[in-house]
């Protein structure tokens, strides 16, 4: 086939990759704009134990690398519960008894939370639709955390080894996407759309048994054509 056989059917069919080009423009523009992660809100937390050997009894070990490994091990333990139905609930009830009260349900804060543990420092990331989700979830989980005796109804190990939960970094929430990362990921998606609408245009090209030219007829009949009758040239407002 000839480039200008490609471009007739581009022309043919113009009317379908333009569809698909502003239908993906606009989807890839609202998702990035207001989507589900537009927003993202990072923090880190720190967990530390205190180290508290009986003055009275004979050591052989070192209660302060004790100490250090008990923290790596409950900061483990956390960054697992941190993720967990449970860990969401109590911060959907908190949010609910709030002094601003907002209502997210437990599902969209469980897919919003993500942890990464290193050592002793889990670092905390949101995504929301909104800042202001972002803000109040990072704001709920922060109260949380702050109350040692809140979160040791289900991990005990919290009060017998002591433990100390600061957040080190506080909550900072942010556009998920640079103004040029967003311009080029709806871009790039609109690109996409456009060759998807040029697939769909050759398609349904191919898939018409409509015969427009007189090559694809002598092809498909294998007969030359002996006269054709020419498109009309005649322009509106011309004499008749």
């Amino acid at each position: 086939m000839e480039l200008r056989e490609y471009w007739g059917i581009i022309r043919r069919r113009w009317w379908l990759p333009l569809a698909v080009t502003v239908v993906a423009l606009v989807a890839s523009t609202v998702l990035g704009v207001h989507g589900a992660t537009a927003f993202k809100t990072d923090m880190r937390l720190a967990v530390s134990t205190i180290p508290t050997p009986d003055p009275n009894s004979v050591l052989y070990y070192d209660p302060t690398y004790y100490s250090n490994l008990d923290s790596e091990y409950l900061a483990d333990d956390m960054s697992e519960f941190m993720t967990s139905r449970a860990f969401a609930d109590e911060v959907h009830r908190e949010l609910a008894s709030s002094a601003t009260p907002m209502d997210v349900d437990i599902d969209s804060i469980m897919t919003a939370t993500r942890t990464k543990k290193t050592h002793r420092f889990i670092d905390i990331t949101l995504t929301t639709p909104t800042f202001e989700q972002g803000d109040a979830i990072a704001g709920s989980i922060s109260r949380i955390l702050s109350d040692p005796n809140h979160v040791s109804q289900y991990l005990t190990a919290l009060t017998a080894y002591h433990t100390q939960m600061e957040i080190v970094t506080p909550p900072v929430t942010h556009r998920a996407n640079t103004l040029f990362g967003l311009i080029s990921e709806i871009g790039l998606r609109t690109l996409i759309g456009l060759l998807v609408g040029l697939g769909l245009a050759f398609l349904v090209d191919y898939l018409d048994p409509s015969v427009r030219t007189r090559e694809e007829a002598e092809r498909l009949l294998a007969l030359p054509v002996l006269g054709e009758i020419p498109r009309s040239s005649t322009r509106r407002g011309a004499a008749a």
